[in-house]
């Protein structure tokens, strides 16, 4: 099983480890789901600054259309927690970016916990309309070294 998860693993251009904070929980103590959408942010951040050399300012023109969060396993407060990001689609306004969250336990053994795809939508900032990705922006995709 973790060599298959190794496998699929080999696909994903970006990696970013990502603290379990302690407010992250649920009354169960695990990962409440809602913090995953904080943790997407973090991952899809990091990977538009390597992609676009994007530096937070408001000229990058894609925002959020549609999140779907798979969860598998629980995350526990103390686990080292890994999100694995790739560019999954590239449509004529819209691309999809594809995270697996993966957990190392102490041991080493890697442990696939949940995995996601994230549709984000090219705009025009003056009118808030669906636009056109530039054959610049699919340059940038095409040439993105992690």
């Amino acid at each position: 099983m973790e060599d298959e998860i190794k496998n699929e693993l080999k696909a994903y251009d970006h990696i970013i480890k990502i603290p379990v904070r302690y407010n992250d929980l649920d009354t169960f103590g695990h990962v409440n789901n809602k913090a995953y959408l904080s943790y997407l942010e973090e991952a899809r951040i990091d990977f538009h600054r390597r992609v676009f050399g994007w530096d937070g300012k408001l000229e990058f023109n894609a925002v959020v259309a549609k999140i779907e969060i798979n969860y598998l396993k629980p995350v526990f407060y103390g686990d080292t927690l890994f999100a694995y990001t790739k560019l999954s689609h590239i449509g004529n306004k819209s691309f999809e970016i594809s995270t697996v969250f993966v957990v190392e336990k102490p041991e080493g053994k890697l442990v696939k916990v949940s995995d996601s795809k994230v549709v984000l939508v090219n705009i025009d900032l003056k009118t808030g309309k669906p636009t056109t990705i530039s054959e610049k922006e699919r340059e940038k995709f095409a040439k993105a070294e992690f």
